[in-house]
């Protein structure tokens, strides 16, 4: 439908409401007002004709009263009735006088009993005699004993002539109001059609998603009418939707970098199961691509989609499960929650592998360090019963079971100063005295103090590099990396009475960055355990196997020293066999 039909149907509906309202009263007043009109007219009429007429029953010719009934009807327009006060009628001027015998008794009329009991009466109601809707009136007469009555009767077809000439007027109106809607809704249409389509016409450009300077400013803005005062309004909204838009693109960006940086996969869920949101971290985690619009069953996890179940069922689920990636099992920690507000389901993903190394590890650890601490503890205790079962008076006894004491109580004391230093590393208590030194001198120094641990070994060192090599760095700290490096060489190194076995020591270094490598001749590590090797409490399978001693504590320090004094550490094979562990450090200017 067009603007101008638009614009006729509503202004013609308006007229028609208007008119059809007006009319309703107009009938509703008007007859009302005829009606009183009629009501006074025939009260007026019957007070006439009593004082005219007199006492009714003083009139014994029916003949006399059938014409003063005709007489006054003539006059009034109206139906009279002369009735008894019992009930029979006297005269009527529509009936003739010899058919008054078969008119029924009127004293059940309602304007007759009301006339009895109050001198006057009124009804509303159909004439079974004339076959007519009549008003009646009735009164008494002016005797004071006898009251017979007087009625007046109207037809009320009088009212409906009234009314049907309202109509008609009424009808005229409604075909002017219809030829004005025409006219009307013609010059309207034409004028708002025009500036409708132009103000339709950039609305549309903004509605397609062209928020920009130009599109808001083909705003019909300047127009005085309400079509300018729309078009300032949709320019103001525009304005404010494209800063807005502005606004939430940026703090969605952060949000997105801030989700992707904590380091947890968040997925959002609506209702039906269908992602509607995914951070860089939980596709990492579930190693799959795009997931935006997918189902939580096209995720590859039977166990996710329980969280989802239970999640929507109870408002809230926690579940950690095994998840199969690339041949590799790996638990995922789970939390799906529900929001009140938009019923969307969030789900929180964090990868617990690593957590379950680090108990694994811990539990070794504990197992690794009970074992440790049994064969000192063990021999301290033995020792200390034979002295004093009766050893101690023996010197010679007495010497090398407390020598044997010593030993293993210097060994408890290591194990223990370990573990309490690589808890201040850890925890950021170690202070570094950072000064320039030449670190050669450093690694012969090392060496020196190994050297007789090299010896019980069959091992032999490999060190010659010709100038000095400046470093910044923490001397303890170094001697403590390259004492933990060098002596792992020594003790995993292979050797036999024949064969010595050599360790290397070697320096590159440029303007920036000085490596330091240890190179060895050992049984080697494993691509896994290579991965491994610097977490804290790990030993490797084989030197379990072979009865090692250590802790696990010893490269973990080494870690740890070097990455708090900005350096890197690693590890890796070597052609022949044995290790490369190496670390690097900052080159002095």
């Amino acid at each position: 439908m067009g603007i101008r039909a638009r614009l006729f149907v509503i202004i013609f509906s308006c007229l028609s409401l208007g008119l059809i309202f007006s009319y309703i009263v107009a009938e509703r007043d008007l007859g009302i007002k005829v009606q009183d009109h009629f009501e006074s007219e025939l009260q007026k009429q019957g007070q006439i004709i009593r004082e005219n007429i007199g006492i009714l029953s003083d009139y014994d010719n029916p003949h006399f009263l059938k014409s003063e009934t005709d007489r006054y009807s003539n006059a009034s327009k109206s139906r009279v009735t002369f009735i008894a006060n019992d009930g029979h009628v006297m005269a009527d001027s529509e009936i003739e006088v010899d058919d008054l015998k078969s008119i029924d008794n009127h004293g059940n009329r309602p304007e007759v009993i009301d006339a009895l009991a109050n001198g006057m009466g009124w009804s509303k109601r159909f004439s079974e005699t004339i076959k007519q809707e009549m008003m009646y009136f009735a009164i008494l007469d002016s005797s004071s004993e006898q009251n017979n009555i007087i009625r007046l009767a109207m037809p009320y077809n009088y009212f409906d002539e009234t009314l049907n000439s309202l109509e008609n007027s009424v009808t005229l109106i409604f075909v002017v109001a219809l030829i004005v809607s025409i006219m009307a809704g013609i010059i309207a249409g034409n004028y708002t059609r025009d500036n409708l389509y132009e103000l339709e016409k950039a609305v549309s450009q903004l509605a397609s998603g062209n928020i920009r300077k130009k599109a808001i400013k083909s705003l019909p803005t300047k127009k005085v009418d309400q079509i300018g005062s729309i078009a300032r309004d949709v320019s103001s909204i525009s304005v404010d939707l494209k800063n807005q838009m502005t606004l939430l693109a940026k703090q969605r960006n952060q949000f997105a970098g801030v989700l992707d940086d904590l380091g947890q996969g968040i997925i959002v869920f609506n209702e039906d199961g269908f992602v509607t949101f995914s951070n860089e971290e939980s596709i990492n985690i579930l190693n799959v691509g795009d997931i935006i619009n997918k189902h939580v069953s096209a995720l590859g996890s039977k166990s996710l989609e329980q969280v989802f179940n239970q999640a929507l069922k109870k408002g809230k689920y926690a579940m950690e499960f095994e998840h199969k990636i690339d041949n590799e099992n790996r638990w995922l920690l789970s939390q799906m929650n529900r929001t009140k507000a938009t019923k969307e389901l969030i789900l929180v993903l964090n990868d617990s592998t690593e957590l379950r190394k680090m108990d694994s590890m811990r539990r070794d650890f504990v197992a690794n360090m009970s074992h440790e601490l049994s064969t000192p503890v063990s021999v301290i205790r033995a020792n200390s019963e034979t002295l004093l079962g009766g050893a101690l008076n023996k010197k010679t006894d007495a010497k090398k079971f407390t020598s044997a004491i010593l030993q293993n109580s210097i060994k408890l004391s290591e194990m223990v100063s370990k573990l309490i230093h690589l808890s201040r590393i850890e925890y950021g208590d170690q202070k570094f005295n950072i000064e320039k030194f030449d670190l050669k001198v450093e690694i012969t120094n090392a060496l020196e103090s190994l050297r007789e641990l090299a010896k019980k070994y069959n091992v032999e060192f490999d060190f010659d590099y010709a100038g000095e090599v400046m470093v910044e760095s923490d001397k303890s700290a170094l001697e403590q990396i390259l004492n933990n490096l060098i002596g792992n060489a020594i003790k995993y190194s292979t050797t036999s009475i024949e064969s010595k076995s050599k360790i290397e020591i070697k320096i590159r270094k440029n303007e920036k960055i000085t490596r330091v490598s240890v190179l060895d001749q050992g049984i080697g590590i494993n691509t896994e355990e290579r991965k491994l090797v610097f977490n804290r409490f790990y030993r490797t399978a084989i030197a379990r196997g072979q009865s090692k001693e250590g802790s696990g504590l010893g490269l973990a320090i080494v870690k740890h020293l070097v990455d708090q004094l900005g350096g890197e550490v690693g590890v890796m094979p070597r052609k022949k066999g044995g290790s490369r562990f190496w670390f690097t450090m900052k080159t002095a200017n």
